[in-house]
């Protein structure tokens, strides 16, 4: 027997109560939870307490028809799913159901046929959708992942050295009570650096651990301090590459949003560049440059990240924000980086990023590489 497609729930609104009880048993076979209301007042309030997968309802109710309710529902979702059933067939109707974006229109009376139909290819829609949601979680998890390994090194590079003087100082105060000659001043002052160590490494443990957060946090925050601290990030990995950040960064820009989500995306795109580097053994002075900007009446935040590592190929500049692409050896990319970025950037920040080669000078020498330019809204 095969399993009817189903969606969680389902609002019906119909003020015959004849024709609502003759429906409602069909509709119950394509949900399991099946919310019924006699008119769109009714329906709207049932909508707002469940918010149901799909809404099949009549136009003409008392109160509130089916256009109003409609209309007040899609101020709530404009993705909500509805599907009209109803024997009006005025063109004002029609015209409204197009402004509208509904699913469809059944005419009554109800072709069951044609009501089966329309419902199973949207659950079929919403089922693709939820997949893909659930597959674009995975590789956000998995971009995190990947980056998890290279943040525990840089943890590992910045707590070694305060590590190293927390012992010293330990060891030259066990040194003193052993020698007798250990006095309070000399306490005071090693305790104040142990006290400022410890401050740091805390401190570095802080950023790490909003690097890993889970949850959406919107919030005015500078964009030097940001960027500065996505810098610190990977600063030890940048040193043992021996990659110098030169940064023009407008202390006056603040932004409003979740920065823990741009973090990842900057992260991204700084290792990104750190790989070129690595690879462009020709290149004497690696350099990577941020650069920070408004444009259009102060309200889009302009962030440049740019390198000197040569650019990238004219046959696959195209393709780099593609999924699992990657130029890399398969030990060392997964091909999800660039593409999580992009997700970041243009889903749920709102923004564009883009990518171009460029050739600048700097210092008198001239320099080509990878430009990436993103684009946030302020607000």
């Amino acid at each position: 027997m095969i399993k009817m497609p189903k969606v969680s729930s389902i609002l019906y609104v119909e003020d015959e109560k004849n024709i609502q009880e003759e429906l409602a048993e069909v509709l119950e076979n394509f949900c399991d939870k099946l919310y019924l209301a006699d008119d769109g007042f009714q329906g709207l309030k049932e909508f707002e307490n469940y918010h149901p997968d799909i809404i099949v309802s009549d136009i003409k109710m008392p109160i509130m028809n089916g256009i109003d309710m409609s209309k007040a529902i899609k101020e709530i979702d404009n993705n909500a799913h509805i599907v009209f059933t109803t024997a009006f067939s005025d063109v004002s109707f029609f015209k409204e159901a197009i402004e509208l974006q509904v699913d469809g229109y059944i005419l009554k009376p109800v072709n069951l046929d044609a009501l089966e139909t329309k419902l199973l290819n949207i659950i079929d829609g919403i089922h693709l959708k939820n997949e893909l949601l659930k597959k674009e979680k995975m590789l956000l998890q998995t971009s995190k992942l990947a980056a998890m390994g290279e943040m525990l090194g840089n943890i590992i590079h910045q707590w070694r050295q305060p590590l190293s003087v927390i012992a010293m100082v330990g060891n030259n105060i066990k040194m003193k009570i052993a020698l007798d000659k250990i006095d309070t001043n000399h306490l005071i002052e090693n305790a104040n650096v142990i006290e400022s160590q410890v401050n740091y490494l805390s401190d570095t443990l802080n950023d790490f651990t909003t690097f890993f957060r889970p949850h959406k946090l919107n919030k005015i925050y500078s964009i030097k301090e940001f960027l500065d601290k996505c810098i610190e990030l990977v600063k030890a990995s940048f040193d043992e590459s021996t990659i110098t950040t030169i940064k023009e960064i407008d202390k006056k820009i603040n932004s409003f949003g979740d920065p823990n989500q741009l973090t990842q995306a900057i992260i991204n795109i700084l290792n990104n560049s750190k790989d070129a580097l690595k690879e462009a053994e020709k290149i004497r002075k690696k350099m990577i440059f941020i650069i920070t900007a408004k444009e259009d009446n102060n309200n889009n935040l302009i962030i440049v990240i740019k390198d000197n590592a040569g650019g990238v190929p004219a046959n696959i500049i195209d393709r780099i924000f593609e999924p699992y692409f990657t130029t890399k050896d398969q030990n060392r990319g997964t091909g999800l980086g660039l593409y999580i970025t992009h997700t970041i950037i243009e889903k749920n920040l709102h923004g564009t990023i883009r990518v171009e080669n460029d050739v600048f000078e700097y210092e008198g020498d001239t320099c080509k590489g990878a430009k990436f330019t993103i684009t946030l809204p302020l607000a």
